[in-house]
């Protein structure tokens, strides 16, 4: 079998597993689990609290330190609403490319590392290569915490992790970190004549707003990191909701957030700006009306950012196997700073154009694959 045919017949099937982010993922673990044990794969799982889902760890070669992780999220976003021209989860062929969810965003990635698998076990290996597949990435990469910590704090001692989101192959030294979540604000309702009785929840989310735009200026003055585009911070509003009539002062408002910090900055730090905002500036005035009105900051995901790694050989390494003379950085976040963060080395280099991610017809053309699954056959060989 080709490796084209081979990559296409790994994708169809884990595409075929409806795995987006509100469901199970341990039937399509089942199926990796399958396909590595004629490999000898050595498996550990991390399940979710609720037991429904699960990190998947496949180790294969030898029990000893070093060698490379590669590794990918199982979660896909959901299809309703969007304009597809077939079956999302059954993965067809047009044009030189794969069309089904999550093709680019990132089964493909998945289905080379199991493509690749004949080919580097083929070789005797003398350090591992492991497989690291997790859950819950599309909602903000909650999922893979507990493996990744899992992985630093072992005498696994990877060299180096590859996360495979796409990037055309090319290779991700950084991104920026973020935080995302909701600020929830209880006011006391009454009758909009006489507002001074009451704490008007939207009015205070507003002067909440007003802070996090200032704050906002702020990181456009502040640290940069050349690169990435834009090249300082950044923190927005994009949802809000509030209020139950237009004469009654709202007793409720909440608003997402959400922060991209580059690499270095402390996204707890801006956390505390807010709350100490909320705390010295709000919340004294609408307790004075009622102890019970306040402001809660809930966050909903912490995703780390990640930076060079501090290894200038293993970068001159990966970039001669791409063929590529520099590295990108880009301001969206993976899973490769919650790995570097454990301890971890960590790069993202994938197949597929990010700008297919999350798109009705999801497609990533199979030379790309190709070149992942070859790539992969060479990072195999640096474990033999």
């Amino acid at each position: 079998m080709t490796i084209a045919a081979d990559v296409t017949k790994q994708l169809a099937t884990l595409v075929s597993f409806p795995t987006v982010s509100a469901v199970s993922n341990l039937e399509l673990l089942d199926y990796v689990e399958e396909q590595t044990a004629r490999y000898g794969g050595r498996v550990r799982r991390f399940p979710s609290p609720e037991g429904d889902k699960a990190n998947l760890l496949v180790s294969i070669g030898p029990e000893a330190p070093g060698g490379i992780i590669f590794s990918g999220h199982t979660d896909v976003v959901p299809t309703e609403g969007q304009a597809w021209t077939g079956d999302p989860w059954a993965l067809r062929e047009q044009n030189d490319r794969l069309i089904g969810r999550g093709a680019t965003d990132m089964k493909g990635f998945l289905a080379c590392c199991l493509a690749a698998l004949p080919g580097i076990t083929a070789k005797k290996l003398t350090k591992p290569i492991h497989l690291a597949f997790s859950y819950d990435e599309e909602v903000g990469c909650t999922g893979v915490g507990s493996m990744a910590e899992w992985v630093g704090q072992s005498d696994l001692k990877p060299r180096l992790a590859v996360i495979g989101e796409a990037t055309s192959m090319d290779m991700i030294a950084a991104h920026k970190g973020g935080m995302i979540g909701w600020c929830r604000i209880k006011g006391k309702p009454g009758h909009s004549s006489q507002p001074d009785r009451y704490v008007n929840a939207v009015m205070a989310a507003g002067d909440m707003i007003a802070e996090i735009n200032r704050i906002r200026e702020d990181m456009r003055n502040g640290p940069t990191f050349e690169g990435l585009d834009p090249p300082y911070s950044t923190i927005q509003v994009n949802l809000i909701k509030g209020g139950l009539h237009g004469n009654i002062v709202s007793e409720s408002c909440e608003f997402f957030w959400e922060m991209r910090l580059v690499p270095g900055e402390s996204d707890y730090a801006v956390l505390e700006r807010m709350k100490r905002f909320a705390s010295e500036k709000l919340e004294p005035a609408m307790k004075a009306v009622d102890p019970e009105c306040g402001v809660i900051f809930d966050v909903q995901a912490r995703i780390p950012g990640l930076k060079p790694n501090d290894d200038p050989e293993l970068a001159r390494e990966l970039l001669a196997l791409l063929g590529r003379k520099e590295p990108r950085y880009v301001p969206y976040g993976t899973e490769a700073g919650i790995f570097q963060l454990a301890g971890v080395p960590s790069v993202v280099i994938g197949p597929g154009d990010i700008a297919d991610a999350h798109q009705p017809d999801e497609s990533v053309a199979i030379s790309e694959l190709e070149k992942c699954v070859a790539f992969l056959h060479q990072l195999g060989d640096t474990c033999c």
